[in-house]
């Protein structure tokens, strides 16, 4: 049995209210997905809190960590955490590619196989537009 799953997610500034906002705006209101801004207020201890409060609220379920970048301020205090508790867990690197994609498989597989999940979508919405010219017709030399 699948245990009920949230996502929090937490970056610098604002990045994690806005990509959860556009989240929002694609794919409409999630009530499981969580945001958690780092500001320039802030410092660990304000972070773990704003975190911990979200945690008491969903004492009973899985969380997966959506973390803006790896080793920053949010994805060391959701290591920290993750490593209180085997059913939390860590991505960073997140995009919304990944985050869309994600927040359709919250609930359908267990927590380890959702971050694996969610790293694998978050490498593969990143893409290079590749340009490719037309080639010039060659001209010929004996007229028409």
């Amino acid at each position: 049995m699948i245990s009920l799953q949230i996502i929090i997610i937490t970056g610098h500034n604002r990045f994690a209210s806005g990509i959860l906002s556009s989240l929002t705006m694609i794919a409409g209101v999630k009530e499981n997905i969580y945001a958690v801004d780092f500001l320039d207020n802030d410092n660990d201890n304000t972070l773990e809190e704003k975190i911990k409060n979200i945690l008491k609220e969903n004492n009973d379920k899985e969380v997966l960590f959506a973390c803006d970048l790896m080793g920053g301020t949010p994805f060391k205090m959701a290591s920290k955490l993750a490593f209180t508790n085997d059913n939390y867990e860590v991505v960073a690197g997140i995009n919304l590619g990944g985050l869309i994609d994600t927040s359709m498989k919250l609930n359908k597989m267990n927590i380890k196989e959702l971050k694996t999940s969610c790293k694998e979508a978050t490498i593969k919405s990143v893409i290079s537009l590749e340009k490719i010219l037309p080639q010039k017709e060659k001209e010929s030399s004996e007229g028409i």
